[in-house]
């Protein structure tokens, strides 16, 4: 189906390609993660097989690209829509329409559809992918599972066999995840489309998979079985690292593979609970409404000072519009906030920084000046530290980045990674995080997870929403869960997350060990 001879692609002024001399073929109905660092260069490559790099990108390409034995290096995105459909890392940002079904209509209104068979095809593939029933719902009601759902059906909505999928599950809660993950390969298992998906969170996708391809972040592109793939540490998902750490041969891929070949009890380190100071934060019975919808329906919490809280729930439970009620930007129905410096929504916006500092699942909302180095650059000065301060922590969360680029031109995790350098540095005694893992590889989630520890032991709170259970286990003292906006049940990081919990981690669910969470608690030989 698809084959690179060769290819070679970089940006004008760069001083090294993206991608160097890649050699690969991919088959029809083959399903392939796409993998690598943050910043290492997936978006650019999945970028190269419709067209939208060089000719939406600029730069350099280099090589022939085939699809069916057919030469289509260099042919326009529109020259090959009928060909590769292509989700990107936000959907939501990318539609058109205002409701399910005229949304499906756009891209065969484009392609020259007669009404008849567009009526035929978008019922077809809303009922492929699951959301026949929500056609005539307006795309600003859905969840960010009905949202990828929905960009999926109108990328294949006109016939295409080849699916493109840029961090698909980075925003969606784990049962949201595996089951678009499954609708994933059973697109490729039955209707033979080939789909390749960049992703970070691997553990969400390694088992379903038939190959790999890592891209390395210095132009070398490698194609390989999954159980070959993982050498890089900055690449190993919770079930391989664990395999690795206990000597399990062949790698264990899954976590039904693991739990077969793991046998006896396992040494490991006990999580040591956190004694944290005094209240930094009380939130009582807040409630936040949009129109007649009730997002947060009277929550209470209270965080203190050294303490990392977590805020866990299935997409569209209310974490979001709680964080930013919290922060004072976002709307209140009812309820209070306490906070040391007082309650943000009553401070200036000079206060309002020095009180609480937020980081946003967009986090490119935040950036605004016209190059890398601007921007770090700039935090320096606000943050009233020394140059070059800023830049030792992004470089500690993503790659090295070339300083002229403009920070939109940035990857998704990138411009996390920048966000989060940039926030983390000012100093306010409360910082509230948004997934603040989206777009992270493994090793930067570590990094910034020894970052987070820091404002822990400066006594600084940390209030987070996240979907990623194992970066949450690593940190989290407390965890809400959250649910259609109530607290369903609250506990600790053991107890939510471990052997027995509502949303065990991998290791947690292949050694049953209660207290043993993560691969990394394993005691080695």
């Amino acid at each position: 189906m698809i084959e690179f001879a060769n290819v070679t692609f970089g940006y004008s002024g760069a001083e090294s390609p993206v991608v160097s001399r890649a050699n690969f073929k991919l088959a029809a109905g083959e399903f392939t993660l796409v993998c690598g660092p943050t910043g290492s260069g997936k978006s650019t490559l999945l970028k190269l097989f419709n067209g939208l790099a060089p000719h939406f990108t600029g730069g350099n390409l280099q090589g022939r690209i085939l699809f069916e034995g057919v030469d289509v290096t260099g042919r326009k995105p529109h020259e090959l829509a009928e060909l590769v459909g292509y989700v990107n890392q936000q959907p939501e940002g990318s539609f058109v329409a205002d409701t399910v079904a005229e949304e499906l209509a756009y891209g065969l209104e484009q392609l020259g559809a007669t009404p008849v068979a567009m009526e035929s095809k978008i019922q077809a593939y809303a009922e492929l992918v699951g959301i026949a029933h929500l056609l005539d719902a307006p795309l600003s009601s859905l969840s960010g599972g009905q949202q990828q759902r929905v960009a999926i059906a109108a990328a294949m909505a006109a016939g295409q066999k080849i699916l493109v999928l840029d961090e698909p599950t980075s925003a969606l809660d784990p049962l949201a995840a595996e089951e678009l993950v499954t609708l994933l390969a059973t697109l490729s298992k039955q209707q033979g489309i080939t789909v390749l998906l960049a992703e970070h969170r691997l553990e969400r996708v390694l088992e379903y998979v038939d190959s790999v391809i890592v891209v390395n972040g210095d132009g070398s592109v490698v194609k390989s079985a999954p159980r070959e793939a993982f050498n890089n540490h900055r690449l190993l998902p919770p079930v391989v690292e664990f395999s690795k750490r206990v000597g399990l041969k062949p790698t264990a891929l899954s976590i039904t593979e693991a739990k077969a070949a793991t046998s006896g009890e396992i040494e490991f380190h006990t999580i040591q609970p956190v004694v944290s100071g005094d209240v930094m934060l009380r939130v009582d019975e807040l409630k936040v409404s949009y129109g007649t919808t009730e997002a947060v329906r009277g929550v209470s919490l209270q965080v203190r000072a050294g303490e990392v809280l977590a805020l866990m729930g299935d997409n569209g439970s209310g974490k979001s519009s709680l964080l930013w009620a919290i922060q004072g930007s976002g709307r209140r129905a009812s309820g209070t906030v306490w906070s040391a410096l007082g309650d943000p929504a009553k401070l200036s916006v000079a206060e309002r920084l020095g009180a609480v500092t937020l980081v946003p699942q967009r986090a490119s909302d935040l950036l605004f000046l016209n190059s890398l180095a601007d921007e770090l650059a700039e935090s320096d000065r606000f943050n009233e530290v020394k140059p070059g301060e800023t830049a030792k922590l992004f470089l500690q969360l993503s790659n090295r980045t070339d300083p002229k680029q403009h920070p939109r031109d940035l990857s998704a995790g990138q411009q996390l990674a920048l966000v989060l350098a940039v926030q983390l540095g000012k100093g306010a005694p409360l910082v509230l995080l948004d997934e603040p893992t989206r777009g992270l590889d493994y090793e930067a989630k570590r990094h910034l997870a020894r970052a987070i520890e820091k404002l822990k032991a400066s006594g600084r709170s940390v209030l987070l929403a996240s979907h990623d259970v194992e970066f949450v286990a690593q940190l989290a003292d407390r965890i809400y869960l959250l649910e259609s906006g109530l607290v369903k049940t609250t506990g600790t990081a053991t107890e939510l997350l471990g052997f027995g919990g509502v949303l065990p981690t991998q290791v947690a669910q292949i050694t049953e060990q209660p207290g043993l969470l993560l691969a990394e608690q394993v005691i080695v030989g």
